[in-house]
């Protein structure tokens, strides 16, 4: 037996302590969170669902950016520009907003039996729903802030490349690449519940997300900024082309098809498959009292 197995369990002692979670201990939290999301009011579902779109959507405004600033050379702000992107991801994170990728991880609770697949569509179907309608607002605001038409339309333009490059690919391909994109993100977030204080999520969280869009994987809800963003070119006085591949029509099909793949690599790859590892044998009281 080791030390640490030998030590009183941190989360129940009472005692302060630095030491972050143990691995099994992470997953009754991620569990336990997962059943309390699940049966959330609608309402209030709704208004941290729009809160987390808002916040991504924040994070991706400021690559953008960083991508499209005359004075930062383009391999600067490669590097850049997914690090602050991934500081919209914290904020939602840290100020428990809701967001579709990451309550991918409720189908722990899910595989556990604590909840049923209809409370888990329907958290999902909300989440998902609500995102789209912060990212919404804040590229209506971003746009009509008069911000977004900068650098002589170098950041819209951005965004067009940036959309047209992530609906450029198969059906097969989109699954996969959103597959991938929720492992990292899925994976941030399990470092980041083995925390205990705010720096340890951040730290946690920061490569792990920024590695999506380093890597152009791709989440739904941060999929979202992008494309609106490039969508609302068709405002008269732009004055941008829009690229014949962006259209209402192929971004919801990316977004459909990119969710399937985060709901896999989120809910599959890393909650289920830690469900089994350290959770199958063992039963855990959800502990949902408000």
């Amino acid at each position: 037996m080791s030390a640490s197995d030998a030590s009183p369990d941190p989360s129940t002692s009472g005692a302060f302590t630095l030491d972050a979670y143990e691995p099994d201990q992470i997953a009754e939290r991620v569990l336990k969170k997962g059943v309390k999301k699940t049966r959330f009011p609608a309402y209030k579902t709704m208004v941290l669902g729009f809160m987390g779109g808002s916040f991504i959507s924040l994070g991706a405004m400021y690559e953008l950016f960083l991508m499209s600033h005359p004075e930062i050379s383009g391999g600067t702000g490669a590097v850049l520009g997914p690090l602050f992107y991934a500081v919209g991801y914290i904020i939602a994170f840290i100020s428990g907003a809701e967001i579709f990728t990451t309550n991918n991880l409720s189908a722990m609770a899910l595989a556990s039996g604590k909840v049923s697949l209809y409370e888990v569509a329907r958290n999902w179907s909300l989440v998902l729903f609500s995102n789209l309608l912060g990212a919404v607002g804040i590229v209506t605001l971003f746009f009509f802030s008069g911000v977004a038409t900068i650098f002589d339309g170098a950041l819209i333009e951005t965004a067009k490349t940036i959309s047209a490059f992530k609906l450029s690919f198969s059906p097969l391909q989109t699954i996969i690449i959103g597959i991938f994109g929720n492992m990292l993100i899925c994976s941030g977030l399990w470092l980041a519940m083995a925390g205990r204080s705010v720096t340890d999520k951040f730290i946690a969280l920061l490569v792990p997300v920024a590695a999506v869009p380093a890597m152009n994987f791709q989440h739904s809800t941060g999929n979202m900024f992008q494309f609106f963003l490039a969508l609302i070119t068709k405002v008269d006085g732009v004055g941008l082309d829009l690229p014949a591949q962006i259209t209402i029509t192929s971004i919801a099909t990316n977004l459909v098809l990119v969710s399937i793949g985060n709901i896999i690599g989120g809910g599959f790859f890393i909650a289920t498959i830690y469900y089994f590892v350290f959770l199958r044998y063992k039963d855990v009281d959800p502990d949902v009292s408000p």
